[in-house]
């Protein structure tokens, strides 16, 4: 039932609007942030208090007798899943101001702190715990906390976890709500299904609930299934869209048109998105519609930034 719950309440936030999701997420990322602050004070602290001060610099975490270049390569391969998410912020275009300088921004500030965040909590954790044997995975991040801070930290920690994958689930959903929008837009999805926006809210309601729907599928699957099928579709996507971005290019260039490929390959920008966002004929983003003001930065970086912090 507490799924069902935290389907129900992701909804009833996204269907509200981007700025009431944004403002809830706001809060549980700060509830994120300072217990990762607290973790990381305390595993120093743990380290210091067992090893001296001097057990704060170290190479192991890094470099040790169990690792080599196929266990790093393969470590990488998994930990490039943690970063799931960041690219969600390019189905909010429509509802930013100055969508070309403020989108690639959100994307940079994510990815970037993000992965620094990800260093930060794995070294400490690393000076804590050497190496990557656990009594049980699936568990290893609260052994840790129970570890370094007694029952009371391991029971914020948990209370953590928790609000980590509500707050990853409320950004993923908006997300997705959005992508089948645009796809509709383009007659890939079917407009009168998903090209519809709720006349009060604005916000593309019937996307929203069949997301919330589908999510209801997690009652049935463990979690070792359930990250199989997120891992396999990330993949499968983040293949797709690099292909079609080459595709795209190649049939630009046979056209005549000439493009820089590390600029346009490499760093792909959405001009459809762009001109939707700037154009008010002949027709306006239907996001912007009744709005004075849209997205800024701060809450498209913030609603997405959540769903990584879940995987720190």
């Amino acid at each position: 039932m507490a799924i069902v719950g935290f389907i129900v309440i992701t909804t009833l936030l996204n269907i509200l609007g981007i700025n009431v999701a944004d403002k809830a997420n706001y809060v549980l990322m700060a509830f994120q942030l300072l217990v990762l602050v607290f973790f990381v004070a305390l595993a120093i602290g743990n380290v210091v208090s067992a090893n001296g001060g001097g057990g704060l610099a170290s190479g192991q975490p890094f470099f040790n007798d169990t690792s080599s270049f196929a266990t790093v390569s393969a470590g990488a391969a998994i930990a490039a899943y943690s970063f799931l998410g960041f690219d969600a912020v390019t189905t909010l275009t429509e509802e930013t101001i100055n969508p070309r300088r403020t989108v690639p921004r959100a994307i940079m500030l994510v990815a970037l702190i993000g992965g620094g965040i990800f260093v930060a909590v794995s070294y400490v954790t690393q000076l804590v715990h050497p190496g990557g044997v656990f009594e049980g995975s699936a568990s290893a991040a609260s052994s840790i906390a129970l570890q370094i801070g007694g029952e009371l930290f391991g029971a914020v920690f948990l209370a953590e976890l928790v609000v980590a994958q509500f707050a990853s689930g409320l950004a993923a959903q908006a997300s997705a709500s959005r992508l089948m929008y645009a796809m509709s837009r383009v007659s890939v999805l079917p407009k009168a299904v998903f090209g519809k926006l709720n006349e009060k809210f604005h916000t593309p309601v019937a996307n929203l609930v069949i997301t919330g729907v589908i999510s209801l599928i997690a009652l049935f699957l463990d979690v070792a299934t359930s990250t199989s099928f997120i891992n396999f579709g990330a993949f499968t996507a983040f293949t797709l869209v690099n292909v079609s971005v080459v595709f795209h290019y190649v049939r630009q260039h046979r056209a005549g048109h000439q493009l820089n490929p590390v600029s346009y390959v490499v760093v792909e920008r959405d001009r459809q998105s762009e001109r939707c966002s700037t154009q008010s004929k002949p027709t306006p983003c239907p996001w912007a519609r009744k709005r004075a003001s849209r997205t800024s930065v701060r809450p498209i970086a913030m609603l997405v930034f959540a769903s990584d912090l879940d995987a720190a």
